[in-house]
């Protein structure tokens, strides 16, 4: 598939790892942009005139940041946690690409491990469609679904409906991907019904990508996992981290329990 389905693949990742409430604050200023009832709701109720200018000037595209979640949610009130952040993502984004701060890895490296594992597929199913279906599946029944899901569904839609020379290309591979998926029992995904083989490998390398440190425990990459209900064994991942010369934090002990 080509970048454009990589790039999209990678926001789909991050939506799917997210802890920040991107996706829900994403939708909300979406639907102040489009509702003026809304926005005069919102301002005239709760709004105190610094954040409402604020959020005025953000919504008309006069004023940027590059937070996201609740820490956009932060800045529009002024808050000092949102200066925090953004002054952290800034010295993350302009880290020289030459500095091995994940595992040993650079940036860099990382990202073509990234792109190698995103070549492959299970059955022809392209890794797009296959993350879309699998988590709507996770989705409770009858249950509305979540602002994630919504998000990431009008993303791929869009996609699907661009008219670029991939677009039908991906709604075969979503056919494909339902396909697949069919008669398989909802729940955690283990070495039997990978479905995507290279999952598990890609949501590792995400999880570097958003969490750099000099050397990585296998249990957080783990529970990193088990949150997207995937299980691997712990083997697997001591041998994903040695294939790749990803440094392991061995240091003997339990991790601290909060009391």
């Amino acid at each position: 598939m080509p970048e454009a389905s990589d790039n999209l693949s990678d926001e789909l990742f991050a939506l799917l790892g997210d802890t920040h409430e991107t996706a829900a604050v994403t939708l909300f200023l979406q639907l102040l942009r489009e509702s003026p009832s809304l926005r005069n709701w919102l301002g005239t109720a709760f709004l105190e005139p610094h954040t409402r200018s604020r959020l005025t000037a953000y919504l008309r595209g006069e004023e940027h940041h590059a937070s996201r979640g609740r820490y956009l949610l932060a800045w529009f009130a002024r808050a000092s946690d949102a200066r925090e952040l953004f002054t952290a993502t800034l010295a993350r984004d302009h880290k020289p690409a030459s500095v091995s701060t994940y595992g040993g890895l650079t940036r860099a490296q990382v990202v073509r491990l990234v792109r190698r594992y995103q070549s492959g597929g299970a059955n022809g199913v392209n890794l797009l469609p296959f993350l879309l279906v699998h988590a709507w599946r996770q989705s409770p029944d009858r249950a509305c679904p979540s602002a994630a899901l919504l998000l990431m569904g009008g993303m791929v839609l869009q996609e699907m409906f661009s008219g670029t020379p991939s677009s039908l290309q991906l709604m075969r591979h979503f056919a494909k991907a339902v396909e697949f998926f069919h008669g398989q029992p909802h729940g955690s995904i283990t070495r039997k019904h990978f479905g995507y083989v290279n999952w598990w490998k890609l949501s590792v390398l995400h999880y570097m990508l958003n969490h750099p440190k000099p050397r990585y425990c296998t249990r957080d990459f783990a529970k990193h996992l088990a949150a997207q209900k995937i299980s691997v064994d712990p083997k697997d991942l001591r041998r994903f981290c040695q294939k790749h010369g990803i440094m392991r934090d061995t240091r003997p002990g339990r991790p601290k329990v909060m009391t």
